[in-house]
């Protein structure tokens, strides 16, 4: 019978307006000719008996997802673009293959590209912390697979790089002939491994794959190695686990291991010897914190203290697993442990069960080999604990746990740093430099500096070109010849950031350095600082002035008086490339314009704009039937564009109208933990360093009123008032935790001002609390629209707080604003 999904897709129509009508496909559907190429009995159209031919003459629109799996040199690929003719062919993915000819990323007709750098850099995803345990046996063995034989039966032939012993294994034949370590492992395949563009090579049962002259290590496959990783895996789980529990809003945290066999974890019943081991220690671990809590007897813990008693008397339920051939199983319990998994997100995020009840899974294992198709945000480590020994991505290996997480309402955290551990073993070593690298590869990565760029950190260090170039070199940043030395690199960008055209510094952390992200908070130094913080943590609502319904329909018909409707248009440009004067020339000009005609429902037209401004619909509909009256509505009038217009001029009108019509309330909520201080308000001990600035200056010394250990900045502003605020009149200063301190805007969304400082004067009689706002730009008057409105709105702000009995003055600062001569004025003031 002619497959119906293509049948249904092919007989839809343009004339059904509000439909879209698809069709999901895989490779191997697509290749598959007793499906796709078979003449059938049934017709469409009249004529058509082939699927293939049906879906040629749609002239579909194909999305291609996973676009690195779908080569063009591929044969379902080709087969796409020679029987299929599609209109066009849009590739979606976070990651794209490379050329096989160029070995270059193939970003044919690229449209869009967030590439992992802007990712990164501008904290649209968690920074990746590689963990790696050192070898437990310094004899560490090396096996190499020489050559493959492409006569039947086909074999491998391997080698022990220590004994130079050749062993040849068959298809399906297990690997523990090689070594002890191999146990368990087969040799499943032998040959082309096309999803890994691999000519002549393996693949083995755990998913690892070897081309020929490649080699691996014997002794990451060790249950001693494996056990070290597991171990250290869930103190990572735990350290963490508690920090996210404790918040106001708990973060599920969640752990996933990549196993190489599915029998080591489920066994003959759901009892492997991995899950059995994998419980043991985790046992261990739960008793030890639980004891620790018990003896610390401290009531902010208590409620998670319950939750790993919980996960103790039932320590099955706070493990599952995924793997492809648990899809034909019949066991309940495993089918549950797999809808949790895929299916409810919502509910492997959730601290408790429908029934109350403690939801204690947080620890999800799977085969590696699983690479795409499922991830989820509150994954906060990945336990490799079998080597891939593949060349797939870097990226993509730490793409499920990239997003950035959620709290446990549901609500996605984009204020703040976050970090995913990935614990891989000792043949992964070089895995940061590799993914940085891999990151990089989206722009232009320089390995030299030029004698511009010298010139140019020069001038901005105000420093002599010599000087500097002589400790780069004496540092060991570059060579004679102004290359970049590799494995200084990364210390290199975090001295001079100004160097660097690519990953910021901290976003992808190597754990033997292991404060390297973190910088320290000075508790003697905070407690001068103590009141002033707890102060500003209160949490606070604007409160705007109503406006009666008249005057806001005569506001909303004021707008579309003022001129809304406007037509899309498109123009085409032309750019030529000519010779002129013995030399080529790009000209540019314009050759072709249109005018789209598209139009929103009415019903839709009015959904959007309450939608984007929170106008009623009832208001928004009286106000376009008065407009109506006296102005004729263009047939195209309820578009794209006139929303887009409408939307922008509410917008500016809430800003003017509100400007003075605000005021704020305190809100009685209890104040809990904050970007500095736990849940009982002690300091924390450290703060991750990306949310107090990029960049760390490891020549200057931290001045000693300041409030963290090390001199950390995200401008040159900044920078400067690090280093001149170390003045007798200020007792401590510090840095604003990005993003911590959130003044609430009567035009929607929050300010976080940027310095704290506590001053006094000479008598010690005052004591002055003083917030600073800081603005790189060389004159007032650069600072216009939305970041003036603001500053007022953060200077009313700090106006009310002096009202309610606080000493704090707010003050805005330019490049031309001297920190000393604002900090003695402000005392001096007094």
């Amino acid at each position: 019978m002619f497959p119906s999904a293509i049948s249904n897709f092919s007989r839809g129509t343009r004339l059904e307006g509000n439909r879209i009508n698809t069709l999901l496909m895989t490779s191997g559907m697509l290749l598959s000719a007793s499906t796709m190429e078979r003449n059938y009995d049934q017709t469409l159209f009249g004529s058509i008996t082939v699927p293939m031919d049906a879906l040629r003459e749609t002239r579909p629109v194909v999305i291609i997802d996973e676009p690195h799996r779908f080569k063009k040199e591929n044969k379902a690929y080709k087969k796409l673009v020679e029987k299929i003719h599609p209109q066009v062919i849009i590739r979606f993915g976070a990651t794209f293959p490379k050329d096989d000819n160029t070995n270059e990323i193939d970003y044919n007709n690229l449209v869009y590209n967030l590439n992992a750098i802007k990712a990164f850099n501008d904290g649209l995803v968690k920074g990746v912390s590689i963990q790696t345990p050192e070898s437990t046996d310094k004899e560490t063995k090396k096996v190499k697979l020489l050559e493959i034989t492409s006569r039947r039966p086909k074999v491998a032939i391997f080698r022990n790089e220590e004994s130079r012993n050749e062993i040849t294994v068959g298809l399906g034949e297990n690997l523990s002939s090689i070594s002890p370590e191999f146990r368990g492992l087969t040799l499943e395949k032998i040959g082309k491994i096309e999803e890994n563009g691999i000519k002549k090579g393996v693949a083995l049962s755990n998913g690892t794959t070897l081309a020929v002259g490649e080699s691996v290590f014997t002794n990451i496959y060790s249950d001693n190695y494996q056990d070290i990783m597991l171990k250290q895996a869930l103190k990572n789980h735990f350290d963490l686990e508690k920090d996210n529990f404790n918040r106001q809003r708990k973060i599920k945290t969640l752990s996933l291991f990549f196993i190489d066999s599915v029998y080591s974890y489920r066994g003959e019943d759901n009892n492997g010897y991995l899950k059995v081991k994998f419980e043991s220690f985790l046992k261990a671990e739960l008793k030890r914190r639980i004891t620790k809590l018990e003896e610390e007897r401290s009531f902010v813990n208590s409620e998670y203290l319950d939750f790993l008693k919980a996960s103790l008397t039932d320590l099955t339920a706070t493990n599952g697993g995924y793997f492809s051939v648990d899809n034909s199983t019949d066991d309940d319990k495993i089918k549950e442990e797999i809808d949790a998994i895929l299916r409810d997100k919502e509910k492997l995020l959730s601290y408790k069960n429908e029934d109350g009840t403690w939801n204690t899974i947080r620890f999800i294992f799977s085969k590696w080999t699983l690479r795409e198709g499922w991830d989820n945000p509150n994954i906060f480590q990945i336990a490799k604990l079998r080597s891939s020994g593949s060349e797939i991505s870097k990226l993509q290996e730490v793409g499920r746990g990239l997003r950035l997480p959620v709290d446990e309402y549901g609500n996605r955290i984009s204020d703040e740093e976050f970090y995913l551990t990935y614990l891989v073993d000792f043949s992964d070593e070089n895995f940061a430099n590799t993914l940085v690298s891999e990151i990089n590869s989206d722009i232009a990565q320089s390995h030299t500096i030029s004698d511009s760029d010298l010139q140019k950190v020069a001038e901005k260090r105000n420093v002599e070109v010599n000087d500097l170039f002589i400790d780069l070199l004496t540092n060991k940043f570059i060579d004679r010849k102004y290359n970049i030395i590799d494995e200084n690199r990364e210390d290199f960008f975090i001295r001079y950031p100004e160097f660097n055209k690519g990953l910021k510094p901290n976003k992808v952390l190597n754990k033997h350095n292991k404060n390297k992200n973190y910088v320290n908070i000075r508790p003697h130094k905070f407690k001068n600082l103590k009141s002033l913080w707890e102060n500003l943590n209160k949490k606070y609502y604007v409160k705007i002035e109503d406006l009666s319904v008249e005057d806001l329909q005569k506001s909303v018909l004021d707008i579309l008086n003022d001129g809304i409707y406007s037509q899309d248009h498109i123009t085409v440009t032309e750019k030529r490339l000519s010779k002129e004067n013995q030399k080529l020339a790009l000209s540019e000009q314009q050759v072709g314009n249109f005018i789209t005609r598209e139009t929103i429902p009415y019903n839709e037209f009015l959904k959007k704009l309450h939608k984007n401004t929170n106008l009623p619909i009832l208001i928004i509909h009286r106000a376009l039937i008065e407009y109506s009256k006296s102005n004729e509505l263009e047939e195209d009038f309820f578009n794209i564009k006139t929303l887009s217009n409408f939307i922008n001029k509410y917008r500016e009108w809430v800003e003017k109208t509100f400007v003075n019509r605000f005021s704020y309330k305190k809100m009685d909520v209890k104040l809990g933990e904050t970007a500095l201080t736990n849940l009982d308000g002690s300091p924390r001990e450290k703060i991750i360093q990306g949310n107090i600035g990029v960049y760390k200056d490891f020549t200057k010394k931290v001045p000693e009123n300041f409030l963290y250990d090390s001199f950390v900045y995200d401008s040159d502003l900044e920078k400067l008032n690090i280093e001149r605020s170390n003045i007798e009149e200020v007792v401590v200063f510090g840095k604003i935790p990005r993003r911590s301190i959130q003044v609430p805007l009567y035009f929607g969304g929050t300010t976080s001002p940027d310095f704290m400082y506590v001053l006094q004067k000479e008598d010690k009689e005052l004591e002055i609390n003083l917030i600073i706002e800081t603005k790189d730009v060389d004159s007032v008057t650069s600072i216009r629209g939305e970041e003036k409105l603001r500053i007022e709105s953060a200077r009313k702000f700090f106006e009310l707080l002096k009202e309610e009995g606080l000493n704090v003055k707010f003050e805005q600062q330019i490049k031309k604003d001297e920190i000393i001569g604002m900090l003695k004025k402000i005392i001096d003031s007094k």
